[in-house]
């Protein structure tokens, strides 16, 4: 260390072009890096959901939650497993090795799915979801003295407007109360050099 650092107390120059050098390479990448705002954040995980109406727990346990482990237990890059059994639905976490494919996995977890076939007659069609966490920047309430299906209307519309917007990724419509509903719209991504 003291040898190098002898070295540029000699040479002057060489030690201002290592220092320009730096300073270039720093403002180039720092105009190349993506930022954003409220980061998705990919989870490793695949979520699969099978309604199962008018059964049980210990029947959506037997009917969906069993044959959902033994189909996708020997998935390439599983690590963990997570089954929640509740009236009338069931749902199978799986847990993706850190740096796997993500797309591979939500596709051989859906092939071996798709293979199931002791489900019961009564239960509906698996949903298979990759879990991603996205933050809600602000929410607006859409209100007023009118009939419901008129602020549904606005909601929409405003919802629409949002959307067109570059800077807006994501909007969406949540749940409804007496004469109002929540508009969620998010502001994510954005780059530097713009």
């Amino acid at each position: 260390m003291n040898n190098a650092i002898k070295w540029m107390a000699g040479n002057h120059v060489a030690a201002n072009l290592l220092m320009l050098l730096f300073i270039v390479g720093g403002l180039v990448m720092g105009f190349s890096v993506k930022q954003e705002v409220f980061p998705e954040v990919d989870l490793e995980k695949v979520q699969i959901s099978v309604a199962y109406p008018g059964a049980g727990p210990d029947e959506v346990e037997e009917g969906i939650i069993l044959p959902l482990e033994e189909a996708i237990s020997g998935i390439d890059n599983l690590t963990e497993l997570n089954a929640r059994a509740s009236e009338g639905v069931g749902s199978v976490t799986a847990v993706m090795q850190t740096g796997a494919d993500d797309d591979q996995f939500l596709q051989d977890i859906k092939s071996e799915v798709d293979r199931i076939t002791t489900f019961p007659l009564e239960a509906e069609e698996p949903i298979i979801n990759k879990m991603i966490r996205r933050r809600e920047v602000t929410s607006l309430v859409v209100y007023g003295d009118v009939p419901e299906r008129a602020l549904y209307e606005q909601a929409e519309d405003l919802r629409d407007e949002l959307l067109d917007k570059k800077e807006i990724t994501q909007a969406e419509l949540s749940g409804s109360g007496p004469m109002k509903f929540p508009l969620k719209f998010q502001k994510r991504t954005f780059d530097a050099t713009t």
